[in-house]
């Protein structure tokens, strides 16, 4: 992932204690709330040790209900990084909308960076476009840095139907005695 920090981001810590890191990310499905999680993860291991880290998660459909919209405005305002992921080849729900432009006017004049992790891998590219329209015009709005990460497939990208899929698996060789696989490469890993 190709991320920069926004301007005014220090890895370092202030002297005597650590600095801290505020990152919040709203999302709309496992698969694009995943996608965020990696997105800070990398933020994590940009920044090192020396930052004491404090993020939270907020689901799109959650920014519906007023109290929780409330709260998820006010951690976007001491957000460092907002991270707005959509699911593939979707939009942005009429909450999320409502969420960010509650936030939108009290970053102005912050040091901040809205990243967008927006999927444009289906055949409908229409909402996911308006979705970048509408985040790019927030960052824009709120003077803060536009960071948008997208998932496309080339042009010559060739879709396999998943009736052409061999269904026949050859299960994986056995691993040499005494080696151990790869981590994170296991079934309960």
């Amino acid at each position: 992932m190709a991320m920069e920090l926004p301007e005014g981001v220090s890895a370092g810590p202030r002297p005597g204690r650590k600095s801290v890191f505020h990152v919040v990310m709203a999302y709309d499905d496992f698969t694009s709330g995943k996608r965020a999680m990696d997105a800070c993860n990398f933020l994590v291991f940009q920044l090192g040790d020396g930052v004491e880290w404090r993020s939270s998660m907020w689901k799109f459909d959650v920014l519906g209900h007023a109290k929780l919209n409330q709260i998820a405005i006010e951690d976007a305002l001491e957000a460092d990084v907002i991270i707005v992921a959509n699911a593939r080849n979707s939009g942005l729900p009429a909450e999320a909308r409502k969420w960010i432009d509650g936030w939108v006017p009290g970053k102005r004049g912050q040091t901040a960076a809205l990243v967008a992790l927006l999927d444009f891998t289906g055949d409908q590219l229409t909402e996911s476009a308006q979705a970048y329209a509408f985040l790019k015009e927030a960052a824009t709005s709120a003077d803060i840095d536009f960071l948008p990460q997208e998932i496309r497939f080339p042009e010559n990208f060739v879709r396999v139907p998943r009736s052409a899929v061999k269904k026949d698996l050859r299960p994986a060789p056995e691993q040499p005695a005494g080696r151990r696989g790869p981590e994170g490469w296991g079934l309960n890993d």
